[in-house]
């Protein structure tokens, strides 16, 4: 397998098979969205996380009733979908189509920009390099 530039591929399913220059542009850009819901998704299961363990800390609730929460089947859907999203973004990847390796550098970067600012912004002393 080498890096190529060709605009016939196949992407993960047949269905998905562009032949054309329209059909390149049209999956790059999809391919970078579907990168960025992926961060999207990322920074949101951080954050609902981060906001669960706080209230957890406040109520005295059994470890089996945390066990089967909403909550805790919603963040296991959640984790579901962003595994299968990555597995698709690293599928894309591995077609070795340098047009689409860029379109997944870019849609992380656009989505970690968009969506994970506020992680970046945060003042957090409590943790060493």
């Amino acid at each position: 397998m080498t890096f190529h530039g060709g605009i016939t591929e196949t992407i993960l399913f047949n269905g998905w098979h562009i032949n054309n220059v329209s059909g390149m542009i049209s999956s790059v850009i999809g391919i970078i969205l579907l990168t960025a819901i992926y961060e999207a998704l990322k920074s949101y299961r951080e954050s609902l996380f981060a906001r669960t363990a706080f209230l957890r800390k406040n109520q005295r609730e059994s470890r089996n009733a945390l066990l089967f929460s909403k909550v805790h089947f919603f963040q296991t859907f959640l984790h579901v979908i962003q595994v299968v999203l990555g597995y698709f973004i690293m599928f894309i990847f591995m077609t070795y189509n340098y047009w689409f390796c860029i379109a997944v550098g870019v849609g992380t970067a656009v989505g970690y920009w968009l969506f994970a600012w506020e992680k970046s912004n945060n003042d957090n002393t409590n943790c060493c390099l």
